[in-house]
């Protein structure tokens, strides 16, 4: 995800929804005392997911992945072995340029490709969540931009359109063999989606056509698991998502149940050196959980294992002075106790009474986004925008600041759980860390 801007944005959201808004029981014996304290809050079904939306076009740059101790493997089987048991894909409606039907880059991330990697993942025993954004390229706290298909529709009809590809593309996977668990409704919306809201129009409490655009889409999954004969624990949970959780959520948290949006999941993207500590984030999300009455989670987490640059475009976080809080040391040691505090954080939310089994887990964000080139970027998609980007972004805006206009590569590689060469690195082992934590009674 280009995270650029993101850091000015939400300051800006964070001042407007300003505007907007104006003791456990005592154990009664030595057994209950053992069991709190054994309690981590982490179930055998706790989500230790990762995001590896781009790795097929790595692999098909030729990009090979190592165990930390050099043998080659299989990406999935290497995920599975560290401890990974879920697999997020974002999908993106149309994300090829219509002229020349090069890709727009960032793994070219189409229905077809959430397929793939799907499937694989149900072959190592993996669900799969999809990440809708309803746009033909990223969407995130600066830019939502509708798919050019949807360019001149009417919130109306956006709304509806929102359906049937939600509707649609479900059908489509799980025709495919592929186990969906479950579907987000847009993708660090914050009052934005699709090119409603509050980037484009100033209102950001989710009442000028993103609240009934996130209903439908819950509607489609709701139609889906009609269609299917999904319940219980085989349903496909509906998963609202937004980011700068120690700010904004809970008054995102209010406004989607002031809209009577129905959905099952609050889901928020944490990253450390941005949003603060994993201390105020449990403090968050058991606050929206017990409040709400909802689950919740980590949709996108990371943390840098090195300042270092392993190709010729920038990355995201290039030093100290671009961090926030930096509670961590950047290091692959750093690296895993952030990730594994944050995990703990959503785990914290199943000690509190009244919200056991709410906490969900969460999803470290391209593990395996690691530095390419830009004649690979430019051929597979590899680099977080091609040279044909920009002109989608020149539909809606007459300026070109969110893409590009030539190919680039990774600006997320000194995040990765793997080096430079595709090996393994320790903090991988964090997923087995949370695995073998599970709460013991």
């Amino acid at each position: 995800m280009n995270k650029t801007t993101k850091k000015r944005l939400l300051v800006r959201i964070a001042l407007a929804v300003s505007m907007l808004t104006g003791l456990a029981a005592i154990p009664q014996a030595s057994s209950q005392v053992k069991a709190a304290q054994t309690d981590t809050g982490i179930t055998e079904d706790f989500i230790r997911g990762v995001d590896i939306s781009s790795i097929i076009a790595f692999e098909q740059m030729g990009q090979k992945f190592y165990y930390s101790n050099g043998a080659q493997g299989d990406i999935f089987d290497i995920l599975k072995e560290a401890g990974v048991n879920y697999i997020r894909v974002r999908v993106w409606n149309d994300p090829y340029d219509t002229k020349t039907h090069q890709g727009y880059g960032g793994g070219n991330n189409d229905i077809y490709k959430a397929i793939a990697i799907g499937q694989r993942a149900k072959t190592h025993g993996m669900k799969l969540l999809v990440d809708f954004q309803y746009s033909d390229f990223w969407a995130d706290p600066a830019k939502q931009y509708a798919p050019k298909a949807w360019k001149n529709y009417t919130p109306k009809q956006k709304a509806d359109a929102v359906y049937d590809f939600t509707y649609s593309s479900l059908s489509t996977l799980l025709s495919s063999g592929v186990e969906v668990g479950m579907v987000q409704i847009g993708n660090e919306t914050m009052g934005t989606m699709a090119g409603m809201g509050g980037l484009y129009d100033g209102v950001w409490n989710l009442t000028t056509g993103v609240g009934a655009a996130m209903q439908k889409g819950c509607e489609a999954v709701n139609a889906i698991n009609k269609q299917y004969g999904l319940n219980g624990k085989t349903a496909i949970l509906k998963a609202l998502h937004f980011t700068d959780p120690n700010t904004t959520a809970s008054w995102y948290a209010e406004q989607a149940a002031a809209r009577g949006i129905d959905y099952d999941v609050f889901a928020v993207s944490a990253y450390p050196f941005w949003h603060g500590s994993p201390k105020n984030l449990a403090v968050t999300l058991k606050n929206i959980a017990k409040t709400y009455n909802k689950k919740v989670m980590v949709a996108e987490t990371a943390y840098p294992y090195t300042f270092a640059n392993a190709d010729a475009t920038e990355n995201n976080i290039r030093s100290q002075s671009d961090m926030s809080n930096s509670e961590y040391e950047v290091s692959v040691t750093g690296q895993k106790k952030a990730i594994y505090d944050v995990f703990m954080a959503v785990a914290s939310v199943n000690t509190q009474a009244g919200t056991k089994g709410y906490g969900l887990g969460g999803f470290y964000w391209e593990p395996a986004w690691i530095g390419t080139d830009a004649a690979s970027s430019g051929l597979y998609g590899t680099g977080f925008a091609s040279s044909v980007s920009g002109n989608y972004e020149l539909l809606f805006h007459n300026s070109i600041i969110e893409y590009a206009t030539e190919d680039k590569g990774s600006s997320w590689d000194n995040m990765a759980m793997f080096d430079t060469n595709g090996k393994a690195l320790d903090s991988l082992q964090v997923f087995n860390l949370l695995k073998n934590a599970a709460s013991k009674h």
